[in-house]
């Protein structure tokens, strides 16, 4: 579950059934074992994927990875925190690539970050470097974010840590969802 539903964050509230179970009855009998391993992990990572795609109002699954960090651990941090930011989530919502938002949450969220390291891509279209706007294919990052499914990455160009976060957009539908009136 480490890189499936662990990797999953949507608003970053625990649900009160969060819960993954796995039974087997064995009577199948014996099974090799890393196939069993690859079979699980790849029916969680569909599973989580369809969760960030059920979620609240969500109009987009959005895969945030950080790469250039100095350990995974900070990577992992820095891409929860980012995934979790309210201005980000509708900016993927508005389908706007608003990438000064996300350098300034790396950058404040207590990992090693150095702004004339930071590069932001959107759908491998790469938007800013050294912390600032740069020259790129406009049509293919609004074609991305149009999409369903957006896979952004920030490199912070300070080491080999990488770490990835599934999400979502935040929508009108969201709020009306968790207003807590029927």
């Amino acid at each position: 579950v480490a890189d499936s539903f662990n990797a999953l964050d949507v608003d970053g509230c625990t649900s009160t059934n969060d819960t993954v179970l796995l039974l087997s009855s064995g009577k199948a009998g014996p099974v090799d074992q890393a196939a069993l391993e690859r079979a699980v992990t790849e029916a969680c990572a569909d599973l989580a994927g369809q969760m960030a795609g059920d979620a609240e109002g969500a109009t987009k699954v959005v895969r945030f990875t950080v790469v250039g960090a100095h350990d995974d651990e900070e990577a992992t941090a820095g891409a929860r925190y980012v995934s979790r930011s309210q201005l980000v989530k509708c900016s993927w919502y508005g389908n706007d690539p608003y990438w000064g938002r996300i350098a300034s949450d790396l950058g404040s969220c207590g990992i090693a970050f150095d702004q004339a390291l930071v590069s932001i891509s959107y759908g491998g279209v790469t938007v800013c470097r050294g912390g600032v706007e740069i020259d790129h294919d406009r049509a293919a990052v609004t074609a991305h974010m149009a999409g369903r499914h957006l896979e952004i990455t920030a490199d912070l160009g300070l080491g080999a840590g990488r770490g990835t976060i599934l999400t979502n957009d935040l929508t009108h539908d969201y709020v009306d969802e968790n207003m807590g009136t029927s």
